[in-house]
């Protein structure tokens, strides 16, 4: 073979390994481009949680993807009660200081290529299988709050030969979004949660009617509305201090937000009052729970400051709306008639001794009267 010719041949031949090798790069960057903007668009924890731990795994065809927080007070966790993350207690874990943290990064770096099986059981407790793996340091303000862990069967896929300043970058990214959406979210909790019970606020509650009213009409189901109301809880803050009554709000809350269903909707509705939303509950049945709530809080024990036991007492008033019984085409009147019902059975409860519940039907919901409720709405 001709000399040119064969240095033509090579020449073609590495042409076409370095277009291969541009092409490959290209579609690696533009995954993660895609998976950053996915990142980018997540509005809560959970959301971001589910595209790290299973999405990548998918996307990027790992064989593990472990992820550890840091979360000193508890402030991820309190977002993610109803989370369950794919292999619980292994992918997803919160830890309280950055010990275990330091010990996988000694320096803020990433760590690529096959691990010791020491920091493999650390990295990857539940998956023998991974042979090639980077850990990833997330930084957000200079300080370490969690490690990605990327884990391959294939002992090719991660090495120490190799930069992997799109991971690193990756990193940062995913970094920033466990700070946005924590934050954001918490702002959100912020504002209707009530700060001393930890139950939903008024506001909360204003707005929830609505929606359960709404969905009630849809499915045609009924809705029950609970007003708890603590007795004589002026003399509990008179007799033992405010701190005390405060202590009693949150042990209520408590005990209500530990007896409902998680549909169920409970609120602070204003001092010493609760109120509470019964999705698909019929009267009968509001009444059944509204005695049960009444009888767990009467025999709630309290300590005052003086570690001396009380007990308080809670008057309640229930009522209820069913579809055929209730026009659905005025939610906002609709959920001021459900209101003002409760409030008023309340009234009737403390009037006949107070440590009872009283159910106060609805009136008709006829269309003249409407302008009657319209009006009660406007001066409100």
């Amino acid at each position: 073979m001709d000399p040119t010719d064969k240095e033509n041949k090579d020449l073609r031949r590495s042409l076409h390994l370095l277009a291969s090798k541009v092409e490959r790069n290209e579609a690696i960057l533009h995954s993660f481009f895609e998976m950053e903007l996915r990142l980018l668009s997540c509005s809560n924890l959970a959301e971001l949680l589910n595209l790290i731990l299973i999405d990548f795994k998918q996307h990027f065809q790992l064989t593990a993807v472990n992820l550890i927080l840091l979360d000193p007070e508890n402030a991820a966790r309190a977002l993610l009660e109803e989370y369950t993350p794919p292999e619980p207690g292994h992918s997803l874990r919160f830890v309280t200081n950055q010990r275990l943290l330091k010990s996988l990064f000694p320096s803020p770096k990433l760590r690529i290529g096959k691990l010791s099986p020491q920091l493999k059981s650390v990295a990857f407790p539940s998956n023998p299988h991974v042979i090639s793996s980077a850990l990833l340091p997330l930084i957000r303000h200079d300080c370490l709050i969690g490690s990605l862990h990327l884990g391959s069967n294939d002992s090719a896929r991660y090495s120490e030969h190799f930069d992997y300043d799109y991971i690193g970058h990756l990193a940062s990214v995913i970094s920033v979004c466990f700070e946005n959406c924590i934050n954001q979210q918490n702002l959100k909790r912020l504002s209707i949660i009530d700060m001393l019970t930890k139950v939903n606020n008024r506001r909360a509650f204003d707005q929830e009617i609505i929606r359960e009213l709404s969905r009630a009409s849809r499915h045609k189901t009924p809705l029950s509305c609970l007003f708890i109301d603590l007795d004589y809880f002026k003399l509990v803050n008179d007799n033992f201090g405010h701190q005390v009554g405060d202590k009693v709000l949150r042990s209520v809350g408590l005990l209500l937000k530990q007896n409902l269903r998680k549909t169920d909707f409970v609120a602070r509705y204003g001092g010493e009052e609760f109120a509470i939303l019964l999705p698909n509950c019929d009267a009968e049945k509001a009444i059944e729970i509204g005695n049960q709530l009444r009888n767990k809080i009467l025999h709630m024990v309290i300590h005052n400051n003086d570690n001396e036991p009380f007990r308080v007492s809670a008057s309640i008033g229930v009522t209820s709306c069913c579809y055929g019984s209730f026009a659905f085409d005025n939610l906002d009147a609709q959920a001021h008639a459900l209101l003002k019902a409760a409030d008023e059975a309340v009234y009737q409860a403390k009037e006949k001794g107070r440590n009872r519940i009283e159910y106060r039907p609805l009136p008709d919901m006829k269309p003249e009267l409407f302008s009657n409720i319209n009006s009660d709405l406007r001066s409100v």
